[in-house]
């Protein structure tokens, strides 16, 4: 792995997951995917102020700095979370993520209440008085999030409560700054890089609004209106972005969402909208699209080519769970409410332990699944990947092609 550190204490638990006796958890994973960071470590204003969008949907970003590991410029985030299916109560996520221009690695300790959780808000609320306790995001003041940004998670109170979670989860941090090793190849690899924006439309171009399917290699389906087309990419842009919560937006229905994409159909010409505005501008990236026939792009897919694009959707619904979100696999025509046949991905905690899961609906009537309504196991690198597969498995039951099928996000209710 890129990044060693200090595991004294730890128990692992596998080769990239570690137990302190406290519960928390630490995990260091690769991967070898161009990061989806929203902007570059040189240009941190902007980081943070898209980083607190992003974790204000199921949380709060409570800071976010650039960081030398060893000399490696790195992203330390800390972030809390309500406990999944838990009235009361959260998790403090800490973590490092050293991104470079086609691949990252993160390592983060997640920390949680346990027993009696709010102690340590309830006692500063007291002291500092509710009508200061609730504050602006410091890094985008015009955000209102999950949880709140309060006065109660300053580090100057972490001495005085040095048992609560982000108290300990801060701690690990100063500890992994010190005392973290960075392979040396990894270390000079490229750096990562954001791509400007794209020029602005050309005078008489025409764009559309485009609902991109799972992609399959070099080729993605786009729903335009109630036709399906079929295009082949050009460059890598579409995919680094596709899936990770990146694009602009098209609601379905109240919770459910799908990436969108603006497309001349005449040109191929298309603009990737980013789903945040920076000072309240809107950007974009330029790519180009060539459109083919299904029997085209199907001549050049092999079975590996299909089964890597649907462990690409299990890597997404890890993705996802990070926002808050979980991932229906649905044929790409199925717009509105939720309807049959789909697949349900998701990653949750279930008794202490995240777990990640494929839900049928309806169970498949043949094949390996027969008669069976979900899958799950503990959640791992593997696992997560592996999930996606399974719910191959489930859709080819549907007879249809992968490039007609497609990832709607869904947020929980409330």
């Amino acid at each position: 792995m890129p990044i060693s550190f200090d595991t004294i204490g730890f128990r692992q638990l596998d080769q990239k997951t570690w137990q302190h006796p406290s519960g928390d958890q630490a995990d260091l994973t690769f991967y070898n995917l161009v990061p989806d960071l929203p902007a570059g470590l040189d240009d941190l204003p902007k980081l943070r102020h898209d980083l607190a969008l992003i974790h204000g949907e199921s949380g709060c970003l409570i800071e976010a700095h650039v960081v030398q590991l060893a000399g490696v410029p790195s992203l330390l985030r800390i972030v809390k979370m309500p406990l999944p299916n838990q009235a009361n109560g959260q998790v403090f996520l800490c973590s490092f993520t050293i991104p470079k221009a086609s691949c990252s690695v993160v390592l983060q300790l997640g920390a949680m209440e346990r027993g009696m959780t709010g102690a340590r808000e309830a006692v500063l609320a007291a002291e500092i008085g509710f009508q200061q306790w609730t504050k602006p995001h410091p890094y985008a003041p015009e955000l209102q999030g999950v949880l709140p940004f309060h006065s109660g998670d300053d580090p100057r109170y972490d001495s005085r409560f040095p048992d609560h979670p982000l108290s300990r989860v801060r701690a690990w941090a100063h500890h992994v700054v010190r005392t973290a090793r960075v392979d040396p190849q990894f270390a000079a690899l490229p750096p990562f890089q954001v791509q400007a924006p794209p020029p602005p439309v050309a005078p008489g171009q025409t764009l559309v609004t485009a609902l991109p399917s799972l992609p399959v290699k070099d080729f993605v389906g786009l729903q335009i209106g109630e036709r399906t087309t079929y295009w082949r990419t050009t460059d890598p842009k579409l995919k680094e972005m596709l899936g990770r919560g990146l694009m602009g937006r098209s609601p379905l229905a109240d919770t459910r969402f799908r990436d969108m994409l603006l497309i001349d159909t005449e040109t191929g010409e298309a603009m990737i909208p980013d789903r945040f505005t920076t000072d309240g501008n809107m950007t974009a990236h330029g790519t180009h699209l060539v459109q083919v026939t299904l029997p085209e792009a199907d001549a050049e897919l092999s079975d590996d080519d299909v089964m890597d694009a649907f462990k690409w959707a299990g890597r997404m619904s890890g993705a996802a769970a990070e926002r808050g979100e979980y991932l229906s696999l649905e044929p790409i025509e199925s717009q509105g409410e939720q309807a049959d046949p789909h697949i349900l991905l998701a990653v949750r905690q279930h008794e202490g332990q995240q777990v990640v899961i494929a839900q049928f609906s309806p169970p498949p009537e043949e094949g390996p699944l027969q008669g069976s309504p979900s899958r799950s196991a503990p959640a791992t690198p593997e696992s997560v990947e592996g999930i996606g597969v399974v719910a191959g498995m489930a859709a080819n039951e549907w007879r249809s092609h992968p490039l007609r099928l497609a990832i709607t996000y869904k947020r929980p209710a409330g």
